[in-house]
């Protein structure tokens, strides 16, 4: 006994040995996974030493003796900081995620070989002028010495057990593809869903569903565009004979489950805005910008300050936001200038209706029959063998399917060209003024943005940076044939023809993803899916409110919550659906209309009212919609609504406003029938096991704002505290304030040109990737409550010196 307790007292100690050891070793490997603040570190590249001074929050100041020494400086910055977040840039446009997460990112990886963009960033690293090639040379240089020089491999590799692939060229190419894939329809979507509907559709009702134009039409030249006209005929879910014996709830979980339907309307998008220096407190132009997009931990942008000295021996200083990955300034001020972007939603890509012979082997050009050319794509797995994948491939583009005919679908886009991505934004660095930032733009090589400018001059000015693609004449809406020259590509602009708007009568400029202009400068922009414009005419009209503007000024446009788009929808409900009639019938509706009588229609995040109006539209939305789209998928199995919902509020009101017998739809007798049926589902969900008075907007729009490996891995999220706070947001969709659990805007930056000193700039989530970073997760509370911080960094806390070899 005393020999076998003697034993277990040994194997205990072992064992608690081997515990701590191991929690030593991965504490070290934790640990030393964070960047070097301070110091000095000798790196390969530099021509003389540089510095990184980094304030409590984070934000570096780069400081380098030329371009391409600050080029190694920012690549060493990027990797020490966030190297997993730009390895998961590139390998999500080069469909490589599968080597890094397995089996379950095959299906992604597969899908997004067809655009080859591996082999597509490779033949533009070829091809870069020598100037932009060197800079990119010098940044993957400070990347993989960046990389090399932590202690230990980031923290994420750890957890995933794989090693990091060193960073190369063209892998900077990628992430801007990343980019494209993140701002533009990669597969068509919209124009296949509106081919589906041409094909199935009289053109009145077709025109119906999917309107060019709307009420909500903002354009900076207060162009409109055709309204949504009630058909005459009515569709054929309408119809009696149609109606499906499973309840409609049942037939949206079956759409939802399918990918046909889906609840959000959100898409990715901007605001951006500028005044002019007649009505600013500064002088100069004021440019506000918010960028939204998905929002995780670390987030897209990084912060950072550029000084170097040109090759003339001019100082450049310009603050903003970069993004990991490439070496350059996204959105910022060089106190001459100061720029954002909202994404354009022009027309920059077509789906081609191919005509094939009859085994589908060759298809049809304007010079006969052509075969395909097929381009054979490995695909590694982790811990599984590579999977092999054939892309077919047109003169026009890769094959990305069939529509609901049987036809094979081709699809033509910027991307796949050698000028979707360059290195010339580069050279808004070093633009005096809006004229020049407008030079820049139409060479730049970046998914097509409506750049805001403003300068230190007090001008300012609209165009479109990225690639325009010249028609042969206005298609595109849905799919077509090219098969006969009619339809083509005849290169793109050049910058003489790009549409511009610079300093208009108004001396004010917007655009928050809808359409921004029309007639010529529209026709050459085209339309790619353009938000409902009741964003943009919010901070129209707020803007024109004012006779001036400081900063403080234009970050309360960008906080502004109330919700004028729902306030015919909260009519709508007092006057038709909370009657005295109707509320004998449903007491508990009283307490309703209380709320709605009683607090102002905002998306605060306490607000019960917004909650109430907001999902009872989404609901009448369902119980209108859902059967119509079941029937299109009957006919159409792989039809997705989702593009319809960026403007499908137009036929929506028409029908709830004009209220047609034709188009009731079964099994609702009356539209006041529907409307009570939406209203009491809308409360079965907010008063589930709580009272009404608890279900706040907050309480439903909590953020939930995470780190790739705690969605995948959620212990490992509570273990190393890598999410930010779940918190209930204020904001929503259809007003400035972009704010969704997991969705918004990835900055705020509201800054006059020679005035940073007193701009703003707010940034959720995290400068650093790394949990056990000083400043993990600072100014993430300022960005969700809205304080003003300082556009500009503050005092240096950590200093490195980069020296040269």
């Amino acid at each position: 006994m005393q020999n076998f307790r003697s034993w277990f007292v040994a194997l205990i100690t072992i064992v608690v040995f081997l515990i701590l050891g191991f929690s030593a070793w991965l504490y070290s490997q934790i640990d030393g996974s964070l960047p070097q603040l301070d110091g000095k570190k000798t790196i390969y590249g530099l021509s003389t030493s540089a510095s990184v001074e980094r304030d409590s929050n984070g934000i570096a100041t780069i400081k380098a003796a030329n371009r391409l020494d600050l080029a190694v400086a920012t690549g060493f910055v990027h990797a020490q900081e966030r190297f997993f977040q730009m390895d998961l840039l590139r390998r999500n446009a080069a469909g490589e995620l599968s080597s890094l997460f397995g089996k379950v990112a095959l299906d992604y990886d597969k899908a997004i070989r067809v655009h080859r963009f591996r082999d597509r960033a490779r033949a533009i690293v070829k091809q870069l002028p020598v100037d932009q090639y060197n800079i990119l040379k010098s940044y993957t240089r400070g990347v993989n010495q960046g990389l090399e020089l932590l202690h230990a491999q980031p923290f994420e590799y750890l957890f995933l057990q794989t090693d990091p692939v060193a960073w190369q060229e063209e892998d900077t190419i990628l992430a801007v593809f990343s980019m494209y894939i993140d701002l533009q329809d990669e597969y068509g979507d919209l124009e296949q869903t509106l081919g589906t509907l041409e094909t199935l559709f009289p053109p009145e009702v077709f025109n119906f569903i999917a309107p060019q134009g709307s009420k909500w039409d903002a354009a900076i030249d207060d162009s409109q565009q055709t309204w949504a006209q009630l058909p005459t005929s009515a569709w054929p879910a309408a119809s009696p004979s149609n109606n499906s014996s499973k309840t409609l709830s049942v037939i949206r979980e079956q759409l939802i489950a399918s990918q046909a339907l889906a609840d959000v309307e959100h898409l990715p998008g901007s605001n951006n805005w500028a005044v002019s220096g007649q009505i600013s407190t500064t002088k100069s132009a004021i440019v506000a910008n918010d960028m939204h997009l998905g929002i995780r931990v670390p987030n897209t942008w990084y912060r950072a300050r550029f000084e170097y000295k040109t090759e003339r021996g001019e100082s450049i200083a310009i603050t903003g936001a970069t993004l990991p990955g490439a070496p350059n300034m996204i959105v910022g001020s060089n106190g001459n200038i100061a720029w954002g972007f909202t994404n354009s939603y022009g027309d920059w890509h077509d789906v081609i209706t191919l005509e094939t012979n009859e085994d589908k082997s060759a298809y049809l050009t304007p010079d006969g029959y052509q075969d395909f050319t097929y381009q054979e794509q490995m695909i590694a797995i982790k811990d599984q063998k590579s999977a092999s994948l054939q892309v077919r491939e047109t003169i026009w583009g890769p094959v990305i399917g069939e529509d609901h005919q049987g036809n094979l679908l081709a699809y033509r886009w910027v991307a796949h060209d050698l000028n979707a991505v360059n290195l010339n934004i580069i050279n808004m660095e070093q633009a005096t003024t809006v004229e020049q930032a407008f030079a820049v733009a139409a060479t730049a090589g970046v998914p097509a943005q409506n750049l805001m400018v403003g300068d230190s001059l007090g001008n300012i000015g609209w165009t479109i940076m990225g690639p325009i693609p010249r028609k042969s004449s206005n298609f595109g809406r849905t799919p077509k044939s090219w098969s006969n020259g009619e339809h083509q590509w005849q290169g793109y602009l050049s910058a003489n023809e790009y549409p511009k708007v610079y300093n208009p009568a108004q001396l004010r400029l917007w655009t928050g993803n809808s359409r921004v202009v029309g007639g010529e400068n529209f026709e050459k922009i085209g339309s790619g899916g353009y938000a409902l414009g009741a964003r943009s005419q919010q901070i129209r009209d707020r803007l024109m409110a004012k006779e001036q503007f400081d900063e403080q000024a234009l970050l309360d446009i960008a906080l502004d919550d109330e919700a004028l788009f729902l306030q015919r929808w909260q009519q709508l409900l007092l006057e038709q659906v909370l009657t005295e009639a109707n509320i004998a019938q449903q007491p508990h509706w009283r307490e309703v209309k209380q709320y709605l009588t009683t607090e102002q229609l905002s998306a605060d995040s306490e607000s019960v009212a917004y909650r109430i109006v907001r999902n009872f539209r989404l609901e009448v939305r369902n119980l209108v919609f859902t059967p119509l789209i079941e029937q299109i998928v009957n006919v159409a199995p792989d039809f997705k609504a989702k593009p319809l919902y960026r403007k499908i509020e137009s036929p929506l009101w028409l029908l709830v406003s004009q209220q047609p017998n034709n188009y009731l739809l079964q099994p609702f007798d009356n539209w006041q029938a529907l409307f009570a049926q939406a209203l009491t589902e809308t409360l079965d969900e907010m008063t589930q096991e709580q009272s009404l008075a608890e279900a706040t907007w907050g309480q439903q729009n909590t953020g939930a704002i995470q780190h790739p490996l705690s969605k995948a891995v959620p212990i490992l999220g509570t273990l190393l505290n890598l999410d930010m706070p779940a918190e209930p947001m204020s904001g929503d969709t259809y007003m400035p304030r972009v704010q969704g659990k997991t969705f918004g805007a990835s900055e705020r930056m509201i800054v006059s040109p020679g005035h940073e000193q007193s701009g703003i700039f707010h940034m959720p989530s995290s400068q650093s990737g790394h949990p056990w970073s000083p400043y993990y997760g600072n100014g993430h509370q300022d960005w969700q409550q809205g304080k003003p911080s300082s556009f500009l960094p503050g005092k240096t806390k950590y200093s490195l010196t980069l020296l040269s070899y």
